[in-house]
């Protein structure tokens, strides 16, 4: 049976929120296949119950022994986040793994064309941009947002604000006796650019996903000074292009498959075009497997797959700032205050 130190017998506990389809669910599979079913407990938070139930099936087809719970929950709505969390501080005594998965939410109004076509064309760097553009999406996509019944941009609540608020109601459940580690997906898409800390839910922007992807990279590294005095650990992965319901609203399937021969072929000079979730979950379990304390929290994790198909795990130094980590943690703060004080008036 698989422990963490100072919880001799006690089987780990892995809480995935998105957890029920693409990288989420396959990293459920693959921890439950790597502590042989009945060393982990996995608990799926999801938004929708029938395609949780359809997920946890799945995963006791392959490990009839194992132990799979459920706790709906939807990270754009933060009310919910908040009732989530306090089932799941009835449900466990600690979290040693908190994956952070759910959303990726991104909302396409059409291709930037023009833009394409400009990339492509460039007669100067030509192989490079496009390289970049389809690894990252800079520029690639027009975007567009939403706000909440909450009076939350869409975007920033379900990628970012949400999970933040999730990781502050469970705090009593990480680190203490015991080390835990909080675990984000992030994103090649995570844009610097994209990000301004004076406006962090993107109102006045054009890229909320690649915005709210950098802000979770911020978020880690702030959450990790935080918190690791306490034995809480927190960790930016990346599971590079998968062909998932998130690729599927950039491109119609059809299309992907067209260009899967072109990113086959790209995966000599970009090793992070994984196309599967099994390959994109990769970072996700490495990481589990690591002490903690020996991974630099300043650095994205990453899943990549060389041309001939092997699975490896590198790492991406992130370009950011102790004032930005400090700004951001602050301006969250705010807004968990006045939703909790919020909800204190309503109840």
């Amino acid at each position: 049976m698989s422990t963490t130190p100072g919880r001799k017998n006690e089987k780990l506990v892995a809480v995935i929120t998105g957890g029920n389809s693409g990288v989420g669910l396959t990293a459920a599979e693959r921890l439950l296949d790597l502590h042989n079913g009945d060393g982990i407990e996995i608990c799926l938070v999801c938004r929708n119950r029938n395609r949780a139930e359809a997920a946890k099936n799945s995963l006791l087809r392959s490990s009839p022994n194992a132990t799979v719970d459920i706790v709906l929950m939807d990270t754009s709505r933060i009310s919910s986040v908040i009732k989530g969390a306090r089932e799941l501080c009835l449900k466990y005594k600690h979290i040693d793994l908190l994956y952070l998965n759910a959303g990726a939410i991104l909302v396409r109004r059409g291709i930037n064309w023009s833009h394409m076509m400009n990339e492509i064309f460039d007669s100067e760097t030509p192989g490079q941009k496009i390289l970049h553009m389809f690894t990252t999406g800079e520029g690639l996509l027009l975007q567009t947002d939403n706000t909440t019944n909450e009076g939350l941009q869409q975007v920033f609540a379900t990628n970012l604000f949400g999970h933040y608020v999730l990781v502050r109601e469970l705090e009593s459940l990480l680190g203490h006796d015991s080390p835990s580690q909080v675990i984000w997906t992030s994103s090649r898409a995570s844009i610097k650019s994209s990000f301004n800390i004076s406006d962090i839910q993107h109102k006045k922007g054009h890229d909320p996903y690649g915005s709210s992807k950098f802000g979770i990279d911020v978020m880690s590294v702030a959450l990790n000074d935080r918190l690791n005095t306490q034995k809480v650990y927190s960790h930016a992965c990346c599971p590079g292009l998968v062909l998932t319901n998130l690729t599927n609203a950039i491109f119609p399937m059809w299309v992907w498959y067209i260009l899967l021969p072109f990113f086959l072929l790209m995966r000599i000079f970009v090793a992070n075009f994984n196309l599967s979730p099994y390959n994109g979950s990769e970072s996700l379990v490495w990481l589990s497997k690591q002490n903690p304390k020996e991974l630099d929290p300043k650095s994205r994790y990453e899943s990549n797959t060389s041309f001939f198909g092997k699975r490896y795990v590198s790492s991406r130094k992130l370009p950011i700032e102790t004032s930005t980590c400090d700004q951001l943690i602050e301006e969250c703060d705010a807004m968990y205050r006045m939703f909790k004080n919020r909800q204190s008036l309503d109840s």
